[in-house]
């Protein structure tokens, strides 16, 4: 494993830990500090009278802990792997104790299993009678979300503002007991619009109409005729594929390139969004992990890094959701190489559009920008004089202006026909995540 510092402390949780685990990136903290091939691990004094022990998997990048800490990955298991990368020199070679080696054993056993159980063959006939169920009950869901959404425009969209916070309560619910969990997501974002915002109407109808489409494109969808069309129609509308079929491909292996980690709190469950790059094969991935507030993902991802990786796409029209099927190495890199500017960029995004009319935005990588900040408007240009309107959160805005200085930057974000939400970039060679946790 090869990582740099900021990839490292990319990983904290929040701001806190982030600072915790600087200050435990320190040998004087550590009464033992050892690594083997599989595994870096350490002994850390605490308050009580025996040291917490921390451990992560450098096969792929997982962390454990004995301290209290609710937060993933705690300050002990940062602080480890930060001094690791910055001093390997102060970690002893040795045979990973019982603690170590149980831990390890069991991660590789549980990835073991999850590869014999996609092997399995499914009951074809079960899973047809639990298909023809689910779509008589989705079709229900979707001629009531129609009706709901002419009756909206035909009363005018003047009275939304007003009942943001609970207009959409009914139909969210409604979809749900439907079984179209997709399309019950697209419902929810429409309330969290920003009606305080002059010009609230333009988004608002542009969901609605993207809505209305792939609802219509299900009722039709046995009229469509490429079977990519027809999965990417079923994925939207929460008709997802098991992670037992994805992974029965033989896999895409390339180099990919961590482009950003972002985490979202959705109720009791985390979401977390991996971006990657293929250098090989110039493909974009997405890779999310669920899992509960008090417990861990499967995986670690560094942002910044490479790790020399096989994915496995979910089908549909140029699929960009994958699952990870095996990971052989972890290393910093490189910067990658992106559009020549924003019009090529945006060719690239009309040209995604065209093929697939469902998509909302594009992940795009473009060398060459500068930040320009105009008043209260945020702005990317390219050496053509190009501009594109550049949607952060203060948070990120404060960083990237900072850390860009008005210098050229290579940029990763989010493309649509308006703007672009900046995920991360690199400046001089010097990878910056601008993702943070929601």
């Amino acid at each position: 494993m090869n990582l740099s510092e900021e990839q490292v402390l990319s990983l904290a949780p929040d701001a806190s830990s982030l600072k915790s685990g600087k200050d435990l990136a320190n040998k004087s903290k550590w009464t033992l500090l050892a690594y083997d091939d599989k595994a870096v691990w350490g002994l850390c004094q605490g308050s009580g009278a025996n040291p917490y022990k921390a451990q992560v998997d450098l096969q792929q990048i997982a962390f454990k802990c004995s301290c209290p800490s609710r937060k993933f990955p705690c300050k002990h298991g940062l602080g480890l792997l930060f001094l690791y990368v910055r001093d390997k020199g102060s970690f002893t070679a040795d045979t990973a104790p019982d603690w170590v080696s149980e831990w390890i054993g069991k991660r590789e056993d549980k990835a073991a299993a999850t590869n014999e159980k996609a092997e399995k063959p499914v009951d074809a006939e079960a899973q047809a009678k639990r298909a023809e169920a689910r779509n008589n009950k989705v079709q229900e869901g979707i001629e009531e979300l129609q009706v709901w959404i002419k009756d909206l425009i035909r009363g005018g969209l003047l009275q939304v503002p007003e009942n943001a916070y609970t207009f959409w309560q009914n139909p969210t619910k409604r979809l749900v007991d439907a079984q179209a969990p997709g399309l019950s997501n697209m419902v929810k974002e429409l309330g969290a619009i920003n009606y305080f915002n002059d010009g609230w109407q333009s988004p608002l109808l542009d969901k609605l109409s993207r809505l209305y489409l792939v609802t219509e494109a299900y009722k039709q969808i046995e009229h469509h005729e490429t079977e990519a069309t027809k999965e990417e129609i079923k994925s939207l509308v929460g008709f997802a594929s098991s992670k037992e079929e994805v992974l029965q491909q033989a896999g895409e292996q390339d180099e990919w390139i961590v482009l950003s980690r972002t985490l979202e709190n959705l109720d009791q469950i985390n979401m977390e969004r991996n971006w990657l790059y293929g250098t090989r094969t110039k493909r974009y991935a997405l890779v999310l992990q669920y899992f509960a507030k008090a417990q861990l993902p499967n995986l670690t991802l560094a942002s910044g890094s490479k790790i020399n990786a096989s994915l496995c796409f979910y089908n549909g029209i140029n699929p960009i959701r994958a699952l990870i099927k095996n990971i052989d190495a972890t290393e910093a890199a490189q910067p990658p190489e992106g559009y020549a500017n924003l019009e090529v960029s945006y060719i690239t995004y009309n040209q995604a559009v065209a093929a697939n009319p469902f998509i909302e935005e594009q992940p795009s990588i473009i060398n060459g920008v500068r930040f320009i900040k105009q008043g209260n408007q945020n702005w990317l240009q390219d050496e053509a004089g190009n501009a594109i309107s550049c949607i952060l959160s203060a948070q990120a805005e404060a960083k990237l202006l900072a850390s860009s200085g008005g210098k050229a930057i290579t940029i990763f974000g989010l493309l649509n026909a308006e703007s672009i939400e900046p995920l991360s970039f690199w400046i001089e060679g010097k990878y910056i995540s601008l993702s943070h946790a929601v």
